[in-house]
């Protein structure tokens, strides 16, 4: 289970390299404009359509290494006051939960995209997308933690 565990850790590290990739070119974005706008008087009609393009895969491919570190928000008062055997199967369990959950939300996610998809349903801004394009790293994002989450429960995870 140690190369599965390495796969996830090389998936989960990738996607959150793509999202601090992508916060940079936001960031980039965001000051090309002001530029653009106060100095030079020349603002860009796009930058705000591309910047809310990128910001949810930028967002929804950070939550994979979250997921996989167990930084994500827990209420673990109960867990923490009891025995040790009853919160290993507890986790472990929640983990199925959350792998099942982050499965169906992907799954509806994924439906939607095939049908905006089918029948070509366009953002309406200044650069009209397909509106399947921007729902495709979601769905790949609850995916991958749905994965993750099914591994955490099959294998436990050490808490850190």
């Amino acid at each position: 289970m140690t190369h599965v565990k390495q796969v996830e850790k090389m998936v989960a590290e990738g996607m959150a390299i793509v999202s601090a990739l992508l916060l940079a070119l936001i960031v980039s974005l965001f000051v090309m404009e002001i530029v653009m706008r106060y100095f030079l008087d020349s603002p860009t009609k796009w930058s705000n359509d591309i910047i809310s393009f990128i910001m949810p895969t930028m967002i929804f491919f950070a939550l994979p290494e979250v997921t996989r570190r167990n930084q994500h928000i827990a209420i673990t008062f109960i867990l923490d006051s009891v025995n040790k055997p009853v919160t290993f199967l507890w986790r472990r369990l929640l983990a199925l939960a959350s792998a099942v959950v982050s499965g169906l939300v992907g799954w509806i996610i994924a439906s939607s995209a095939l049908k905006q998809f089918s029948t070509s349903i366009l953002t309406n801004t200044v650069i009209q997308v397909p509106k399947w394009v921007l729902l495709t790293p979601i769905v790949i994002s609850f995916a991958t933690i749905a994965i993750i989450f099914f591994i955490t429960a099959l294998t436990g995870r050490d808490e850190t």
